[in-house]
């Protein structure tokens, strides 16, 4: 009887899934992305203003002392190699002059973006190569288009798939179980990513791009180009193209087999204004033109590609064993402890962002969960396993149970009892309470053998099913819940919530915010074990 939503990848009113509005409103929440949107959105007007020189991009740039230092890193890198020991490069403006306008401008815009998405996930650097070299090669087709304004087209490029690089960076896990279908020779059109995570990377980037007041043409060319005759209906198609060319060439997974780059190029040519042959000359400067920008990000481009086009031709061969029968099973790529740690603080918060529609006791438990998950993240001293345990058990209290219990493994796992107790009656069952995590013990046993979470009114056949269970029968509730507590596969014990009354709030909500209170009792817990173990550690190293 786990929590499950009868309502997964249905429309909202404003046109979002509720698994989309709950990634906006996570995203959105993060504190480091706004500011590196103000910064882009600076440069780029400065990219659109015809009367503004290098005094406007100087002043653009300085606000960020990170990008400032870059930038001064990369000009007296050049001012070395071309003029010699000795050259230097101590202000913005000197930057301007050597690199040039444009150059500057790139830089100062993929590297913004760059510096506050990148992760330890390979996904979301693999994205961001991907999405420069599709900017760059953007710029060069609105050039030979004779576009006005091809900063504007380097921009869109640059953020065309920005709901996907948000995805990479924030649902690591589900996003590589996504690469591995595409890799694996599963559907890539646009939207095929929807069965997985229920919305598509065009709906939360489009929603989060207006939620930080991106550019409306940047916000415009997100959608796929259909051919519409619209304001901006060029922009749109050298978008799209630069970017359909970049990931047949140069995405982590292979291109449709059929899909070819000219074929793709006979697409745009009318509604951007350029033959074949000229997009095909694009292609060279674009990819000089993206070098430096990608050094600045510490990307050898010709390893780069030399790796990528090992890795589709290993994905080719996967795909076509596949088709023949032969399954070749992938590892899964290993995320270090701090990674998991944020990737799991991650998939709550998308989840505590106040909601009008909140009961009082939702209320109050999203408060709650959300002090907890920020300390988690703080570290604080706070986080021990017993204050985590008590705000549990009293939020617990707040949604209407009477009385909670913790209960704990022995130390061979084969029984469970109580520990700590809270409520009324709470010191009595925290004393009699004691489980055992096994089919033969009763329905309750089984769901800790099997790890489930279960929250039971006893009615009709619930009342059947878990009214036979001895330890139901003794404490006759009228509700109740059992959550187990499971660290590194291990059932290291169970929270245990009745009630004899009828005002439980059993709503789908408040199931997932107990079971948020306690996955961080389980964090806790963690918490407290690596502790112990580098005590232990450090002891045995000082007596060695």
């Amino acid at each position: 009887m786990s929590v499950t939503s009868s309502s997964a990848g249905a429309e909202l009113p404003g046109g979002l899934s509720p698994e989309a509005e709950a990634f906006v409103n996570s995203v959105g929440a993060a504190t480091d992305l706004p500011a590196f949107v103000r910064n882009v959105r600076a440069i780029g007007t400065v990219a659109q203003n015809t009367d503004a020189r290098v005094a406007l991009l100087e002043d653009a740039i300085v606000q960020d002392v990170a990008l400032s230092a870059r930038m001064l890193r990369i000009a007296n890198s050049v001012a070395l190699s071309t003029a010699g020991p000795g050259a230097t490069i101590d202000s913005i403006k000197q930057a301007i002059m050597l690199l040039g306008y444009d150059r500057v401008q790139h830089l100062s815009m993929a590297s913004s973006v760059f510096e506050k998405l990148e992760k330890d996930a390979p996904s979301v650097r693999e994205l961001m190569v991907e999405s420069v070299l599709a900017a760059n090669h953007s710029v060069q087709l609105a050039m030979a288009a004779g576009y006005p304004q091809p900063e504007q087209a380097y921009l869109c490029a640059l953020f065309r798939r920005l709901g996907e690089v948000l995805v990479a960076c924030y649902r690591a896990r589900q996003y590589r179980a996504w690469m591995q279908q595409l890799l694996a020779g599963a559907p890539a059109h646009d939207g095929a990513e929807a069965t997985v995570f229920q919305f598509t990377f065009e709906d939360v980037g489009v929603a989060l791009a207006k939620k930080w007041g991106m550019p409306a043409s940047v916000i415009r060319t997100m959608r796929p180009y259909r051919g519409a005759s619209l304001e901006g209906a060029q922009l749109h198609a050298i978008t799209q193209c630069s970017v359909d060319v970049a990931r047949a060439m140069f995405g982590a997974a292979p291109a449709s087999r059929g899909v070819t780059v000219d074929e793709i190029r006979e697409r745009f040519t009318k509604a951007i204004g350029i033959d074949m042959k000229t997009m095909a000359e694009c292609l060279d400067p674009a990819i000089e033109e993206a070098r430096p920008t990608l050094s600045s990000m510490q990307v050898d481009l010709r390893s780069w590609l030399e790796q990528r086009e090992r890795s589709v031709a290993a994905a080719r061969a996967r795909i076509d064993d596949a088709h023949h029968g032969v399954l070749h099973r992938d590892s899964s790529e290993l995320l270090t402890p701090e990674a998991l740690e944020q990737e799991a603080i991650a998939r709550v918060q998308e989840r505590l962002a106040p909601s009008a529609d909140d009961t009082p006791r939702q209320s109050k438990l999203r408060e709650v969960v959300r002090e907890l998950v920020q300390n988690r993240q703080q570290q604080t001293a706070t986080l021990t396993v017993g204050n985590v345990t008590d705000a549990t058990l009293r939020a617990a209290c707040e949604a209407g149970y009477e009385r909670g219990v913790l209960g704990i493994s022995s130390e061979d796992f084969k029984l469970i009892r109580g520990r700590m107790g809270i409520g009324s009656g709470g010191h009595d069952l925290a004393r009699n309470f004691l489980l055992r995590p096994a089919a033969s013990f009763g329905p309750l046993g089984a769901a800790l053998q099997s790890r489930t979470d279960v929250f039971v009114e006893l009615t009709g056949n619930d009342a059947k099913t878990y009214g036979r269970d001895r330890l139901i029968k003794e404490l006759s509730p009228s509700h109740f819940a059992l959550l187990p507590l499971v660290l590194e596969g291990k059932l290291i014990g169970c929270l245990y919530f009745d009630s004899t009354t009828e005002s439980i709030d059993a709503s789908p909500i408040s199931r997932q915010l107990l079971s948020d209170l306690r996955d961080q009792l389980v964090a806790a817990f963690a918490r407290h074990r690596a502790s112990v173990a580098a005590s232990t550690a450090g002891a045995t190293v000082s007596a060695a």
